[in-house]
């Protein structure tokens, strides 16, 4: 386990949690309330899996919305320190020994030990046994369908990011570096900021999406809408595998090579398309500006916000 702060007595949160979705802040929601006002609750994870897939968050992202979430602490366990432990001695000695929980909490559906033979069931009653009260919740819903961080990923990748949203709880969000391009913005008269895909993170599908955009503006960070390109953009570029994050922000005028951003996508406008000039690709550029920044007037109007 990664060295983390660990208090005995806290009411501990057992998952994976990827993207900290609604069912998952269920869970972390029952634990406050196991824990009580002053209790602690703490998180136990891994930072990664072997099984190769791709995610809904980095674990920078996953700790950092599991303490916005709630938690007091995150603790990310080694998955090869405990692959090999069968679940009576992954009760006794990775959680027993190490959190020393008050409490414990996980979904219907956690398993635990060498290759996922022991369950909840198993854990509530080694829990009773130990005198450790263990408490299972059921499946989170949403229109009759669970919640999953698999249907999430789904949603992210046909490009539905606003049921994505919904389930989330926030935008899915790319996070980068601003990287040099090749300055086609400037010519069209929409300069663009050019992120890559997080490695290991879902692809969303390739396409145009009216987004928001978190920069740093001098000792501040500023939120403005934007145009998102996702794709290869085929009217400039002949390499389809050239995937690349490409951001028309709104009003913005600062330079931001080299910045760290966010780009959250909050509703997908159109697929790529291949223009027929460059003339035309900048007038479809000025409409998916104009879309943009109706979709959020009326978003924030919604909202009850105003500038």
């Amino acid at each position: 386990m990664e060295k983390t702060t660990i208090r005995p007595g806290g009411v501990w949160v057992l998952g994976f949690f990827d993207g900290v979705h609604r069912g998952h802040r269920v869970l972390l929601n029952a634990a406050r309330e196991m824990a009580g006002e002053n209790g602690y609750v703490g998180v136990w994870s891994f930072r990664s899996l072997p099984k190769a897939r791709e995610l809904l968050t980095t674990p920078e992202e996953r700790e950092a919305l599991l303490y916005a979430a709630g938690a007091d602490t995150v603790c990310f366990a080694a998955f090869d320190a405990v692959r090999e432990m069968d679940g009576r001695s992954f009760f006794r000695e990775e959680l027993c020994g190490k959190l020393k929980p008050a409490g414990i909490v996980c979904g219907f559906n956690f398993r635990f030990g060498y290759r996922g033979q022991s369950g909840a069931d198993a854990l509530a009653e080694w829990g009773r046994e130990a005198g450790i009260p263990v408490r299972v919740l059921p499946a989170a819903e949403s229109d009759g369908r669970v919640i999953s961080s698999t249907w999430i990923r789904q949603l992210v990748a046909e490009g539905d990011v606003e049921r994505a949203a919904q389930l989330l709880t926030q935008p899915y969000t790319i996070r980068g570096v601003v990287e040099h391009g090749r300055h086609l913005g400037h010519t069209l008269g929409f300069p663009t900021v050019n992120l890559r895909l997080t490695p290991g993170k879902v692809a969303p599908k390739s396409g145009i999406y009216a987004a928001r955009v978190r920069f740093p503006d001098g000792d501040t960070m500023r939120e403005l809408p934007g145009v998102c390109n996702i794709g290869s953009r085929p009217t400039v570029n002949n390499d389809t595998g050239d995937v690349t994050v490409e951001t028309y922000i709104i009003g913005c005028t600062a330079d931001l090579y080299d910045a760290r951003i966010a780009v959250s996508l909050y509703r997908y406008l159109r697929g790529e398309i291949r223009f027929p000039s460059l003339d035309a690709l900048s007038r479809q550029i000025g409409h998916d500006a104009e879309e943009t920044a109706r979709y959020f007037a009326k978003k924030d109007q919604s909202n009850g916000k105003t500038e």
